[in-house]
């Protein structure tokens, strides 16, 4: 009897990708767990509501019989971007994944994850099977079906191997012949290890609970429009968005942070146009076709602060 699943996850890993199956009778689970965990930790849906109340666990009406989810983890390097700025280079890194940073409502439109997606559906169409691209937990689905486990800085790590993956999920009508559901689980090695506590300069991560405070979070902070708050010191910011202190620390990633990638660079012209918050339409093709390489057209608002931060923190 065909194993549709196993074969899925067979062909998928031929493309570099990781994935998982699982019955799309847990959606409902997912949706519980995350709305207990909002319910447990106020602060989760005061300072991450904006991400996690976008969660949509409705398939649309009519496109399928949804009957397995399946989640997919794609390797990402570190993004190395160069920008000059009188007659000196700057260069400066995003972590892993913000090259496939994207809004559920933007993800049509970004161009590496539509590459993505039409790998999907070209695998699962051999067999006449139809796939949406979801918009819920990817790191939970990620955790509970097996594919990843927790880090102690709340990261996924993908079959306890690295954490420098980019994670998207599907819902199809493909069957889940071999569904896995799991606890959530924190990797072996974190169980004697706290080099991501001691290296969070802000004290997001720590001994009190498992979950990260996302209020003291430098990711959260330079991924908001907000103003900064006075307690964080602008020294610690190390990438142009997000942070990657916890990651690049951890033994588990050691094999991989020289896994970095020269993305693009911006001109003299370019880095100026951009600190001086140049609107995106009146900005040349060329430069509009970078912000498009590094996945910041969507953020495009929060560059120039950003940027001009890491630039004077030189």
């Amino acid at each position: 009897m065909q194993n549709y699943s196993s074969d899925f996850i067979n062909q998928i890993q031929k493309y570099g990708f990781k994935a998982q199956v699982i019955s799309f009778k847990h959606i409902k689970e997912i949706q519980l767990e995350l709305e207990t965990t909002k319910q447990i930790h106020k602060d989760v849906n005061t300072y991450i509501g904006k991400y996690i109340n976008k969660f949509n666990y409705n398939v649309p009406i009519n496109s399928l019989e949804a009957k397995s989810i399946i989640i997919i983890a794609v390797p990402q390097p570190i993004a190395r971007i160069n920008f000059t700025l009188d007659s000196k280079n700057h260069t400066v890194i995003m972590p892993p994944m913000y090259l496939l940073n994207s809004s559920s409502e933007f993800e049509e439109k970004h161009k590496k994850i539509s590459e993505i997606t039409t790998i999907v559906k070209k695998i699962l169409s051999t067999e006449n099977f139809k796939v949406v691209k979801a918009n819920i937990p990817c790191k939970l689905i990620a955790v509970k079906s097996g594919l990843g486990t927790y880090g102690r800085n709340n990261i996924c790590y993908i079959n306890s191997e690295s954490s420098f993956y980019w994670l998207g999920s599907y819902i199809s009508d493909m069957p889940c012949e071999n569904d896995f559901w799991q606890k959530c689980t924190i990797m072996d090695a974190c169980k004697n290890c706290d080099l991501c506590l001691k290296n969070c300069p802000t004290s997001a991560i720590s001994d009190d609970r498992f979950l990260l405070h996302t209020n003291k979070c430098i990711t959260l902070q330079n991924e908001s429009k907000e103003t900064f708050p006075k307690s964080l010191n602008l020294k610690w910011h190390n990438c142009l968005i997000g942070c990657i202190r916890c990651q690049i620390i951890c033994p588990v990633n050691k094999k991989h942070i020289k896994n970095v990638k020269d993305i693009t660079e911006f001109s003299e012209l370019e880095t100026k146009k951009i600190l001086s918050k140049t609107p995106l339409k009146e900005l040349p093709g060329e430069t509009y076709k970078k912000l498009e390489l590094i996945s910041f057209i969507e953020d495009y608002n929060l560059l120039a602060r950003n940027l001009s931060i890491l630039i004077n923190n030189k």
